[in-house]
């Protein structure tokens, strides 16, 4: 059978099997006891038959042959049920004859294959018997599960079952890592905290009471969110190298920083760069430090940044609801959102400014609650740490709440907590602007025109997008919550929901004027989320059941199609490569789905579950698309691999008409920039302090003979591969010596006589 077919049998049978314990566990904890559902045995006699043909074909003995028994019991469970005589008779044929034509089969027609499987040549005997008593001792506990369940003439778990599942499961998962076998290590690893918590409702230490879901683990739930979180959001995060263009320019410039210990004078690759406030390389040259110059050190504060926004809307949502239960789901939907987690993906200015706001937002709601100067100061010195962040975009949201605020209450008053307030506002937000402006008067045109004004009104750094650039991403990345909120526009407005108003403000208002803005990026609006996020919730814990439950379908078949449509991606984006890794937890995602469609938990609490399940799962998935994908990503990781394999440190690296800063990011060369018309390389030198900047970048527009000095031509090129180079002197010419990811790295020799 092909392989890759093959392994999606084994990925579909694991998930099948984590999917039915899912269902089992929930079913059991809202009811207070351990069940013995229905769907159990459906999912697992499923499963069952496609993990033996998984086996079979793999010519795996132990996990063939320890499918055979429990497939029976699960029949068998349906009968004592009364669920097996509602299958249809050709259904029931067919599951009942299948194990038996296989293994006849195998034994009759395919002796050889047969064979292969007491004697396969890649498993050692000792590999193979304590792979099948750990199948053997994980196949007794569904006998003695059955026996138990003909003993009392009811199907159900007896406490035995669960430790034998503890012991097998211990064996199984040793077998699967000797085995390198994932789809047995990930159903295993799974299994074990349900074997645990299956025991523990048995004797009773919790669930006495018939509470929702989310009220159960109201004790650990934060915790256990934040866990799992955080452990996404660290899964293989160092295993691609920083992405061109903006990652790699921060990362870049907070190298730099370190390496010169010019801390206030941002550089990159030689030539100041003052686009952007200097607290995000502040923020990233301090995690160099601690943990060396890499790509994980460059993304690891982004990582605590989001988990710190996650914490700040749980305490917003605890200020403005008065009630945990809807200030978690505010979290966990704020966690939910695609954008705060690309916002995570690579190194750029909008997490720590989205962390900042949320900190200002959440300190000047509690001002206003408990009056205390504390409170207030702390909120006027997260926008000056915004401030230094991002510069005046840090002030939309609290403008616009303060503005909406004025609006409806008819009152504009200014103490003098709120100067003082200002006072430090200014001092820390400007700090940086006047000590540069200090130095040299061009800064305040270049800070208040170019990069505000400039960047606002015209297409200074050709970031142009149409007026409704955000509408569609909004649609689809915060899909259906944007689409609930605008329907619930006239609601919000008209009393019925009125905590959601300011919120509503939060996120309309600064999106108008994101989309009025010439520049445009998706991570722009990341400021936004925070305030649909509790918005959202206010106007979902309002709706009734039925239309909750119709949203709720919405966005389990978006959901579905996103998963589908990722599936076949690779046979409409050209050089996309998608691995084993990556379906394996796709398929355990639609079954995660699945399983809690089927779990019974409450619509409320499900969708918004399924929703963060679905986000972190792609969070994960994503991480082999990086790291599989260096050309699409815009990695440059085998360039700079190929480099330091067949060159030694001395050797000059000439970057032809192209900004790379991953380049030197991933190397310790010396790197020349030749400018030849492309707009990455037009730099800003007018604040350079002398013409030393010239030697690491050349105008070879302007200096076509510097290109004919023999000094000049030494070291290796890179250029695009669609680039056409400039001429040479008749005796030389260009030698491909490699084309990596679109990039040919080359050299300059004699042409052969």
């Amino acid at each position: 059978m092909k392989g890759s077919i093959l392994l999606g049998l084994g990925f579909l049978a694991q998930g099948l099997f984590s999917a039915r314990f899912l269902i089992q566990l929930v079913k059991s904890e809202k009811k207070g006891e351990v069940l013995s559902p229905s769907i159990f045995w459906q999912l697992s006699l499923v499963a069952s038959a496609l993990l033996m043909i998984y086996g079979a074909f793999r010519h795996d003995l132990a996990i063939f042959g320890g499918q055979i028994l429990g497939y029976f019991v699960y029949i068998r469970n349906l009968q004592i049920q009364g669920e097996w005589k509602k299958f249809p008779k050709l259904l029931q044929a067919f599951f009942f004859s299948l194990p038996v034509l296989f293994t006849l089969y195998f034994i009759f027609f395919w002796n050889s294959e047969f064979l292969l499987l007491l004697n396969n040549p890649d498993i050692s005997y000792f590999l193979l018997t304590w792979g099948s008593l750990g199948q053997l001792v994980f196949t007794s506990r569904f006998l003695i599960q059955w026996y138990y369940s003909e003993k009392s003439g009811k199907s159900y778990f007896p406490p035995s079952f669960w430790y034998i599942s503890i012991f097998g499961a211990l064996l199984i998962t040793s077998y699967a890592i000797i085995r390198k076998d994932a789809v047995l290590f990930i159903g295993q690893a799974f299994g074990l905290i349900v074997y645990l918590r299956n025991i523990m409702i048995h004797f009773g230490y919790q669930n006495r009471s018939k509470v929702n879901f989310l009220e159960k683990i109201i004790q650990y739930r934060m915790g256990l969110f934040l866990g799992v979180t955080s452990f996404f959001l660290f899964f293989n995060l160092n295993v691609w190298s920083v992405t061109e263009t903006s990652e790699a320019r921060y990362s870049q410039i907070s190298k730099e920083m370190v390496q010169t210990g010019e801390w206030l004078h941002p550089q990159l690759m030689g030539i100041y760069h003052y686009h952007k406030p200097p607290m995000t390389y502040w923020i990233t040259a301090v995690s160099y430090q601690l943990f060396g110059i890499n790509s994980f050190a460059a993304r690891f504060f982004l990582q605590i940044a989001v988990l710190l926004q996650i914490l700040l809307i749980y305490q917003l949502g605890k200020m403005v609801f008065e009630d945990k239960s809807k200030a978690f789901k505010s979290a966990l939907l704020y966690a939910s959102f695609p954008v705060v987690i690309i916002g995570s993906r690579a190194l750029t200015t909008d997490t720590y400014l989205a962390t900042f706001l949320l900190a200002a937002i959440y300190f000047w709601f509690r001002y206003s609650k408990t009056g205390r100067k504390s409170d207030n100061l702390l909120f006027y010195l997260f926008l000056g740490l915004g401030f230094l962040t991002k510069g005046p975009v840090i002030l939309l949201v609290p403008v616009s709440l303060w503005a909406y605020r004025v609006f409806t209450t008819r009152k504009f008053q200014v103490d003098s907590n709120t100067l003082f307030g200002i006072l430090v506002f200014l001092v820390i937000g400007l700090s940086w602007f006047l000590m540069l402006f200090r130095e040299d008067s061009r800064f305040f045109d270049y800070f208040v025109l170019r990069q505000t004004v400039e960047r606002f009104s015209s297409d200074v750094f050709h970031r142009t997008k149409p007026f409704w650039y955000y509408i569609p991403i909004l649609l689809l990345a915060a899909f259906p919550w944007f689409l609930i909120l605008l329907y619930k526009t006239k609601s919000i407005f008209s009393g019925k929901i009125p905590i959601a108003a300011k919120f509503w403000v939060w996120v309309f208002v600064p999106l108008l004027i994101f989309s009025l803005s010439h520049s445009k990026l998706i991570l722009y609006i990341l400021p936004l989320f925070g305030g649909l996020a509790i918005a959202s919730i206010a106007i979902w814990d309002k709706m009734n059941k039925r239309v909750q439950k119709k949203w709720g379908i919405a966005q389990t078949i978006f959901q579905v199609i996103v998963i589908l449509t990722l599936f076949l991606s690779p046979y409409f984006v050209e050089g996309l490569y998608l691995n084993l890794k990556f379906y394996f937890l796709g398929v355990i995602l639609l079954c995660l789905l699945l399983g809690m469609y089927l779990s019974g938990i409450k619509n409320s609490d499900r969708v918004l579950i399924s929703t963060w399940i679905f986000t972190m799962m792609l969070t994960g998935m994503s991480t082999y698309v990086f790291s599989n994908n260096s050309k699409l990503v815009n990695d440059t990781k085998k360039v700079t691999a190929w480099i330091e394999e067949h060159t030694d440190d001395s050797t000059r690296i000439v970057i032809f008409d192209k900004i790379l800063p991953s380049v030197p990011f991933e190397t310790e060369r010396s790197v020349i920039s030749i400018y030849y018309g492309d707009e990455s390389l037009n730099r800003e030198t007018q604040f350079q302090r002398d013409d030393s900047w010239k030697n690491s970048l050349i105008d070879l527009k302007n200096q076509p003979e510097w290109i004919t000095q023999k000094s000049n031509q030494e070291g290796l090129w890179i250029a695009k591969a669609t680039k056409t180079l400039p001429a040479l002197p008749d005796s030389l010419d260009w030698k491909v010596l490699e084309e990596v990811d679109g990039w040919k790295i080359m050299e300059i020799a004699r042409k052969e006589p």
